[in-house]
This record gives structure tokens, sequence and C-alpha cells, in this order.
């Protein structure tokens, strides 16, 4: 893998830009309550448990929405996907200033995981696929996060200046405005440009090569598919974790809505914009994702005990944030590292988006579980308690997942040897 081969022209830049900016869009608003749980419970007045519930709600039909919308992503092209989801979720943000009411925002919880999670994930994390080859791989996807990151970080002081002067609904307000102007700008340019004078590196496909729901079965057959789902579903639990650590600084740790609100974007955004490309180019240096996967559980595990460890004090606040930007680095690895882990997992070409939509489905269904154990660890034992709880059990999951990444990892290597002697499938992801 050349370094040569691995550089980006300024076509696959501009193309990067554009995308990025839906995808920052779209991700908070598919993942808005969790993202920004801490803000809109104390916004809408909801109890830990409402929360949660819409947490939960949110997680279980994004679970469903990126299974099918896998399938969708390799039968029906990126176009009409992109363009349902960035107008549907828009209506959603709007909506959720105007009616803020229980009942409503469970529905949106819903909505909001049909379009960002169903319609748009698979679909466009396919396409930024297609954007180079497979020596690219790992340094688009990176870039492509870091840019995403960039941008979301341009309204975190923003939002807590308006927070700290306005109050929690203002700041909200100017969240919502600012991530469905970029989800329009990047329709918009999309239509207007990308549509038109793209010339994306493709594959050429033989009339055999279309997906099928026997392809599906087969998949399911793959153990290589339940290694990718486990070791993509470590990277994901952080980011499960995160949605508590919000409430935590604030209950443990006296920290303010308008700090942890900043504490939570610059945590969540700042390791994407240094990890995301970072990750991308250990990658092409170690020959293999899967190793740079394996290394990001170990800074899982290590960041968990960590914060079981430390008091629980607003005097070790400092510690806490550390602790916390630690654990969110993995999945800021995670993000880019998991696609290219898909581009080396020896699964059919063909099926790209049926498989990310399986990884990111069977994380959506964890999602819901930490959600209602949250919700329910809480309310049974307090936030100390529970807590602590919720994060001893994440660190015994992430254990059983080092050893998982371990063996895959061996697996993929002694594959690959296989390859240098035989020759390696020309219909297989490698």
């Amino acid at each position: 893998m050349s370094e040569k081969g691995s550089k980006l022209t300024g076509r696959q830049w501009i193309m990067l830009i554009v995308e990025s900016f839906g995808w920052s869009g779209v991700m908070v608003m598919g993942y808005f309550f969790s993202s920004y749980y801490a803000l809109i419970q104390d916004v809408f007045s909801y109890t830990a448990a409402q929360i949660s519930g819409l947490v939960a709600v949110m997680s279980g039909a994004g679970a469903i929405c990126y299974i099918l919308g896998g399938v969708l992503a390799d039968a029906v092209k990126p176009k009409f996907n992109l363009m349902i989801s960035y107008l549907g979720l828009t209506a959603c943000g709007v909506i959720t200033l105007m009616m803020p009411g229980y009942g409503v925002m469970q529905v949106l919880a819903v909505l909001v995981s049909v379009l960002g999670l169903g319609t748009y994930t698979s679909s466009m994390l396919k396409y930024v696929a297609s954007l180079g080859d497979r020596s690219q791989m790992s340094r688009i996807y990176g870039y492509f996060y870091a840019l995403s990151a960039l941008e979301s970080m341009a309204i975190a002081p923003i939002a807590s200046s308006i927070i700290d002067s306005s109050g929690s609904y203002e700041g909200l307000r100017a969240i919502v405005i600012f991530f469905c102007a970029l989800m329009l700008i990047s329709m918009v340019i999309h239509l207007a440009w990308v549509e038109r004078k793209t010339t994306l590196v493709k594959e050429e496909k033989q009339a055999d090569d279309k997906f099928s729901f026997k392809m599906l079965l087969e998949l399911l057959k793959n153990p290589n598919m339940y290694f990718v789902i486990i070791v993509g579903c470590m990277t994901t639990l952080p980011y499960d974790l995160n949605t508590y650590v919000q409430p935590l600084l604030a209950s443990e740790f006296d920290a303010s809505q308008g700090v942890v609100q900043f504490i939570a974007s610059y945590a969540n955004n700042g390791t994407a914009l240094i990890l995301s490309p970072l990750a991308g180019l250990i990658a092409m240096k170690l020959g293999s994702t899967s190793r740079v996967m394996t290394l990001s559980i170990v800074i899982a595990i290590l960041s968990s005990a960590a914060l079981l460890v430390l008091p629980w004090d607003a005097s070790y606040l400092v510690l806490a944030v550390v602790i916390v930007v630690c654990l969110r680095s993995v999945f800021s690895i995670g993000k880019p590292a998991r696609n290219s882990m898909i581009g080396e997992s020896r699964l059919p070409k063909k099926a790209r988006g049926t498989v990310i939509g399986l990884m990111f489905g069977i994380g959506g269904i964890q999602s819901t579980l930490v959600a209602w154990a949250a919700g329910a660890l809480v309310t049974a034992y307090g936030t100390d308690v529970g807590y602590h709880i919720l994060y001893g059990g994440a660190l015994c999951i992430f254990i059983v997942g080092l050893v998982v990444s371990l063996f895959f990892t061996r697996r993929l290597k002694k594959a690959k040897e296989r390859d240098a002697i035989e020759g390696a499938p020309a219909d297989l992801m490698i």
C-alpha cells in the first residue's frame, strides 16, 4: 500500500467536504436525544427515566432501520435516500422546537431513526467508500469524520455562550438551526454539482453481482460477519456511555449545563478531528485496520477502569474530563476504522451496504439495552451507584471484545498469508 496511492485529489477533497456537511447535520439529528441528553432534559424538564426512554426508543427503532437501510443501500442509488433524509430531518428539527411535548418527542425519536439511521447512514458510508480505491479507504474515512467533527465544533462555543447568557432553550435552538442549515447546504450542492460532475471510482459489476436475499443468508452463515459486528459494537459502546457522561458530570461532579455541553461537544468532536485521520494513517502503516481496533479497545478498558477508581467529587472534575476524553477517543478512532475494517473483512464486495447495516443495526440494539439499563439503574440506585454499575458492566464487555478482536485480527492475517500463495479472491473485500 503505497503512500502515493493514498493521496487524495482536489475533486475528492471537495466531495468529502460537501458530503461531510450533510453527515454532521444528520448525525446530530439522528442521535439527537443522546447527543444532547443533559441539555434536552434541562430545556423540557424531562425526568431521567423519560429521557432514557427517548434514547431507548431512538436506538431500538434505529437498530431495525440500520438493517433495512443496509439492504436499501445495496438495492437503490444513494441520491434518493440522501435527499429524503435531509428534508425529513430538517422538518424534525423544526417540530422539536415548536412541539416539545413528550408524546411528540417519542414519535420524533422514531422518525429521526428512520431518516437518519435508516435511509441515510449506510447509503452515505457506502457512497464515501466509492470516492476512492482500496489504498485510499482508511484516509478517506478518516478525513470524512474529521471534517464532520470540525464543522460540529464550530457551534460548541457559540452554543455554550448562548446557554450561559440566554438560557438552555436558546442554546438548543441555535444548535438545531445550525445543523439543519448544514444538511440543506449539502443537499443543494449535492444536487447541483456532485450528481452532475462527479467521476467516482467504480468496480465493474456483472449481472450476477447484484444484491439478493440469498446473499444475506450467506452473510449470516459467515463467521467474519459476526466478528465485524462484535468489534464494531465495541467502538459504539463508548458513544453509548458518553451519553450518560453528561448527566454524570452534572450530578456527581457539579459541572454547570454550559460547561457540560462544552465538554461534551469538544470531547466528541475534538477527538474525532484529531484521531479520525490519525487512525487512517496508523492503519496504513500497520497494514491492517483490525489492529487499530484492538488498540482502541485497550484504551476503552483503561478508561473505564480509571473512571471507576476515580472518586466522584467536584474536586476531581478535571481528571474526570480527561478520562471522558480518553473514552470518547475510542469511538473517534473506531468510526473510520470500523468502516475500513469492513473493507478487509473478506465478506462479499457487493454486500458492503448490507454489512454496514447489520453492524450498525446490532449496535443499535446494544444502544437500546444500554439506555434501558441506565434509566433503570439510576431510578433504582441513584446516579452514584447506578452509573458505577453501568460503567463496571461496560468494562467487562470491553474485555470480552478485546479477546474477540485479537482472534479476528489473527484470522485475517492468516487469510492474507494464504492469499499470497494461492491468490486473492476477486469477489471479496480484502
